[in-house]
């Protein structure tokens, strides 16, 4: 399922941000490249609204800013890697250094929770974390998530 939800091309990297901020903008830079978004202020607007009420930054390395808005159609997901990591409010207080984001049609929170459970119980192995974390390119990521799958 997560699979299907995120092509090659929606992996970046390394990610290049150095900060909570920047990193959240280059993810909703590569989500609207890659899906061909013309509402680039409308999702970061609303990725950085959820982040305010609590962080995404989950553990383990990982964080996963996500949102709903009213112009996206469907689920739409890209992910990244930033190999130094980047302080992201995480609650283990550890940088996060695997990132995806995910961005949802308001009226469809079914598949907006499938997918964030899917992913976080994916994510959970530490089998899995260390090999998304490994990937370098977007194919290996994706294969790792594969792997996982269930």
């Amino acid at each position: 399922m997560i699979t299907e939800k995120l092509p090659v091309r929606a992996v970046k990297i390394p990610l290049t941000s150095k900060d909570k901020a920047s990193i959240i903008d280059e993810l909703v830079q590569l989500l609207c490249d890659v899906y061909s978004l013309d509402f680039y202020d409308e999702i970061l607007d609303s990725v950085l609204e959820r982040e305010e009420m609590m962080s995404t930054g989950v553990g383990f390395g990982i964080a996963i800013p996500h949102a709903k808005n009213d112009k996206i159609t469907a689920p739409k997901m890209v992910a990244g890697i930033a190999e130094n990591g980047i302080y992201f409010d995480s609650i283990d207080h550890r940088p996060a250094k695997i990132f995806f984001l995910l961005v949802s049609p308001k009226n469809d929170s079914g598949e907006h929770v499938r997918i964030l459970s899917e992913l976080s119980r994916i994510l959970n192995n530490p089998k899995a974390r260390d090999e998304v974390a490994a990937a370098i390119d977007g194919q290996q990521l994706v294969d790792a998530l594969h792997r996982f799958e269930g």
